[in-house]
Formats: structure tokens, C-alpha cells, sequence
């Protein structure tokens, strides 16, 4: 972060992350690093997808939904301009980090949306709602965000440090799961999926 001078006047401005692959780990020989957007969509983004439709072929969605979407049905209008702001905010940092807001970054911006959709979908709510029963609660949650932090060691080769980050984070969107607003979290980890990966994989320093 630092000041540039433009014209006399001076603006905030976020340096470029020097190293966008600070995510993953080296390549090996049973894999390879990923470099480009496709193979992020390909790796991860699909998988996630299918989980979620998967998850939505389950005979309680209907009753997890109506659960977790109970307030948004409540005040639809606040939500989605709460939504929109969102979204102006993330075009607002993508300036602040100096990209330029092009096809190829909207894109990313609608990209981690939809990953954040079919996540919560999956692991905040439908899983830990399947095998709670089971189990119970609280090792329904613990179990779901272990795997949701594992899978992206698998899919997108993230670091040991990272996908311990990544459940972490994940306990946190369940507790705030507890409140019964599904649209809240998935607001919540669209934001901070943008913020700790602002631009796409293979995008390159200005």
C-alpha cells in the first residue's frame, strides 16, 4: 500500500501481489501447478458445481432452503441492494488495485460468486444438514469444513498454511450459518474470496 502522485494530487494506492501463485504449492511429479483461469474453472470450479447439484437432488433441500433463505424472502429488496453494493465495492477495489476492470476480471468478480454459491450451498448448509442427524452438529460442522479445507489441497493445490487458513475461515462461516442466513455467508465469503485472490490466476503484474 502507498501514495502515487497523479497530476499534483496525491491517491491511495495497493501495490500488485508480486507473486499470484503464493496459493499453491510446487509443482510435483504426481501434478503441476495451475497457471491459468481454465484450469482453476476445470479443477475446482465444475467439482464444486456438481457437489451442489449433487446436494440439491436431496429430498430436504426444499426444507434447508426455506430455512437458510427465510430472510431474504423476508426483505428481498435489502438484499439485493446490499448485493449491488457488494458488487460496486469489489469494481471499486479492483481500481484501488490498479487492474483494470476488463471482460476477463468481471468475469472473475461473477466466478468467485458462483464458487461461493455452490460452497455455502454444499458445506454450510445441505451437508452439515444431511449427516447432523447422524453424527451430530457440531462434528457435522468439523467434519464438513475439513473437507472443504482438503479439497483445496486437491483442487487447487493450495499450501498446508492456506488450507488451514481456509477451515478456519470455514468454522467461521458456520458459526455465522447459526443465525440462519444463508445470503449473508455467501456475501461474506464472496468478499473475502476477492480480497485474498483479487485477480485471476495468471494474470501478470503491471
Amino acid at each position: 500500500m502507498g501514495w502515487k502522485e497523479n497530476d499534483g494530487e496525491y491517491s491511495m494506492r495497493i501495490e500488485p501481489r508480486k507473486d499470484q501463485g503464493r496459493l499453491q504449492r510446487k509443482p510435483d511429479l504426481p501434478g503441476k501447478g495451475i497457471t491459468r483461469f481454465r484450469e482453476v474453472l476445470l479443477r475446482h470450479g465444475l467439482f464444486v458445481l456438481m457437489l451442489a447439484l449433487v446436494c440439491f437432488g436431496l429430498p430436504q433441500r426444499r426444507a434447508w432452503l426455506e430455512w437458510g433463505l427465510e430472510r431474504f424472502f423476508a426483505y428481498p429488496l435489502a438484499y439485493f441492494l446490499a448485493a449491488l453494493c457488494l458488487l460496486l465495492f469489489l469494481i471499486l477495489m479492483t481500481k484501488v488495485y490498479d487492474r483494470i476492470l476488463n471482460t476477463r476480471q468481471f468475469l472473475w468478480i461473477v466466478y468467485l460468486l458462483g464458487v461461493s454459491i455452490c460452497e455455502e450451498w454444499v458445506f454450510r448448509l445441505a451437508v452439515p444438514g444431511l449427516t447432523a442427524g447422524f453424527i451430530g452438529l457440531f462434528p457435522a460442522v468439523l467434519l464438513c469444513n475439513l473437507v472443504f479445507a482438503a479439497m483445496h489441497y486437491f483442487t487447487l493445490r493450495w499450501k498446508i498454511r492456506w488450507c488451514a487458513g481456509a477451515f478456519l475461515g470455514a468454522m467461521g462461516l458456520s458459526r455465522l450459518m447459526g443465525h440462519g442466513d444463508l445470503i449473508l455467508v455467501i456475501g461474506v465469503h464472496w468478499l473475502a474470496t476477492f480480497l485474498n485472490t483479487p485477480v485471476p490466476v495468471g494474470t501478470k503484474d503491471k
